[in-house]
């Protein structure tokens, strides 16, 4: 008692600590704010804009390397053709409405064909905002207007993402077993699989649609009946169908590949749908292309020339939105 106790002497050249600030802990990293020096690819969109950096450097490096192979394809391109490409992807949205029609009648909801369709071309450029959700919400929240509720509207579009990727796959992969690109078993494993989604709707499609309204910060309506689900299906394998023949008329038109129309539509099934699937790739951008000159066995230089099918898209999604905000604007003027 009442003797000091030393404490043990310091290393030359190092300091005392400081004692911490009254309530503070002493533990690494605290009092820091949670999340920071966390990796960007942990952050929302972290990963979305690094990928987006890789496939920009990825398309200058091909367009300093591979320019002259690429631009010899589309020397004698003439506009016309062009054009009608762009006017025939704008039927594309026909059996899209269609789909969404047919859903939301099934859940109760009772929008007329033109309604959806008008509200489907208004919102297209919201599918280019990173996410992949933003092209239906932008569509209920114009169908809200119409007496549609956003909890319909979030199921449609859980069901759409739902069926529309594997849907792709399933069309793709049985076009590339009947030209023989790859063996016909996983054709039929294909279709058996999809059969056995759709009829396991109400237990598989559904948790899916439930989870996607969550997201959207909303509480899904109940998922239509199998029947229902079947119909969507169909509508989709049209969709598909159509838009993979206009890929393979755009090829025609820019520079003939020779590839059949069953392996280019089957191929471009299977690789646009890999690209919902690749969360992390707006659009697909960079997992399709890439995907579909894998698939077709092409060399590098044909990426740039895939690509460019998303210029027709792009134009086709500006001229309907132009259109439709005219038609919108001149009902708004008349009321």
């Amino acid at each position: 008692r009442g003797v000091r106790r030393l404490g043990r002497p310091l290393a030359p050249g190092r300091r005392r600590r400081p004692a911490p600030h009254a309530g503070r802990s002493q533990r690494r990293g605290a009092g820091r704010p949670p999340g920071d020096g966390v990796s960007v690819l942990r952050r929302p969109g972290g990963l979305q804009v690094l990928w987006l950096a890789v496939v920009a450097a990825l398309a200058a490096w091909l367009a300093a390397t591979r320019w002259d192979d690429t631009s010899a394809l589309v020397d004698d391109l003439s506009p016309g053709p062009l054009v009608i490409l762009v006017a025939a992807s704008c039927l594309l949205l026909v059996p899209n409405a269609a789909f969404w029609t047919l859903a939301l009648r099934a859940l109760g909801e009772r929008p007329r064909y033109g309604t959806v369709l008008h509200a489907s071309a208004r919102a297209l450029l919201t599918r280019y905002v990173p996410g992949g959700i933003w092209y239906a919400a932008g569509r209920g929240t114009l169908l809200k207007r119409h007496g549609v509720s956003m909890a319909a509207s979030a199921t449609v579009g859980g069901l759409e993402l739902a069926l529309g990727a594997p849907v792709a796959i399933v069309v793709g992969t049985v076009l590339l077993a009947a030209s023989g690109a790859v063996a016909p078993w996983l054709g039929v494993g294909a279709v058996v699989v999809l059969l056995a989604v759709l009829s396991l709707g109400g237990s598989v499609v559904g948790r899916f649609v439930a989870w996607w309204a969550q997201r959207r910060g909303g509480e899904p309506t109940a998922t239509p009946p199998t029947a229902t689900l079947f119909r969507l299906a169909a509508v989709l394998v049209g969709y598909w169908l159509a838009i993979g023949t206009l890929f393979w008329a755009y090829l025609e038109v820019v520079g003939s590949t020779a590839t059949g129309w069953g392996r280019t539509v089957g191929a471009f099934g299977v690789s646009w749908g890999l690209g919902f699937f690749a969360l992390f790739a707006p659009q697909g951008l960079g997992v399709f292309e890439g995907a579909l000159v894998s698939v077709l066995d092409w060399g590098a230089d044909a990426v740039l020339l895939v690509a460019g099918f998303r210029a027709v898209l792009l134009a086709r999604d500006l001229l309907l939105t132009a259109v439709a905000e005219v038609i919108a604007r001149r009902g708004r003027a008349g009321a």
